[in-house]
């Protein structure tokens, strides 16, 4: 997932808002802020479990922070997880470094790319959840299918979840209409619990050629009107229903099932998903 970072104070009270010179961050960071946030969204781990079951080991491609690792954990799974964002793994195996033994023996975590990566085994099952399946581009997109379809054992699942795509490409030829008609929205706010200072969460959106430019702005509120903003930006790639399945098909998938939610129900142009599941068959 491809993201740009910066850090910078704003005047909340200026009318000119260059920005100031960022201080040095070790109180506040771009990777907290994120899992902080992320942390409060739990709909789909339920589904996660469900789909994980009895398949093990598992991997998971982008596991991040460990929003949905660390609860496939607790239930006992064996997992491996492989993302390339180094500060997340980090963050992720702090973590995992404060739960007990046998949770930590179960758990494997990756610092790699995952056409790369080079497991001694095979897996059960392979999932792509948090949205990040959208964010591929498309040629690699299809190598990562084929990737996947390799590290998986005979009669293996592939699961993934992304924002509905005919709602991505609805915003998309809005925007293309009129760039001005999405702006800064506000999604959310917390308080920091290392500095008991709120933080806004607010997302922004640009219609690039072929996919929809996303950034999440985190602002951390200083008491004398100060804020320290952090963006983290990604962009999901334009593309259809029947394009997905054709891809999995071409790679060898079979058995390929489409959801709109995580509780199984089916997928239509207003769900607020899309979520694959196919199957490695027997040769």
């Amino acid at each position: 997932m491809s993201c740009i970072l910066s850090s910078k104070q704003y005047n909340l009270y200026r009318d000119d808002s260059q920005g100031l010179q960022a201080y040095d961050g070790r109180s506040v960071n771009i990777n907290d802020l994120i899992r902080i946030h992320h942390a409060g969204y739990l709909d789909d781990i339920p589904f996660w479990i469900s789909r994980t079951e009895n398949c093990e080991p598992i991997l998971e491609v982008g596991c991040g922070h460990g929003r949905v690792t660390l609860p496939l954990l607790a239930e006992g799974r064996k997992i491996v997880g492989v993302d390339i964002d180094l500060a997340a793994i980090r963050s992720l195996r702090e973590v995992l470094g404060e739960k007990d033994l046998e949770l930590q023996k179960n758990a494997q975590i990756v610092h790699q790319d995952i056409i790369n990566f080079k497991p001694e085994y095979s897996f059960g099952v392979v999932i792509i959840p948090c949205n990040t399946y959208s964010t591929f581009p498309p040629e690699e997109r299809q190598i990562i299918i084929s990737k996947i379809y390799q590290l998986l054992g005979q009669r293996g699942v592939f699961a993934v979840s992304m924002p509905n795509p005919i709602q991505v490409r609805y915003l998309h030829e809005k925007l293309q209409e009129n760039a001005d008609q999405f702006g800064s929205d506000l999604e959310t706010s917390y308080l920091h619990p290392d500095t008991g200072n709120p933080v806004q969460v607010s997302s922004s959106m640009i219609a690039k050629e072929m996919s929809l430019g996303w950034d999440w702005i985190y602002d951390h509120l200083h008491p004398d009107g100060q804020v320290d903003r952090f963006v983290k930006s990604t962009e999901h790639f334009l593309a259809t229903l029947k394009t997905y399945q054709q891809e999995l098909i071409a790679a060898g998938f079979a058995e390929i099932v489409s959801m709109g939610n995580f509780d199984n129900s089916d997928y239509t142009e207003d769900s607020p998903y899309l979520i694959l599941v196919g199957r490695k068959l027997d040769s």
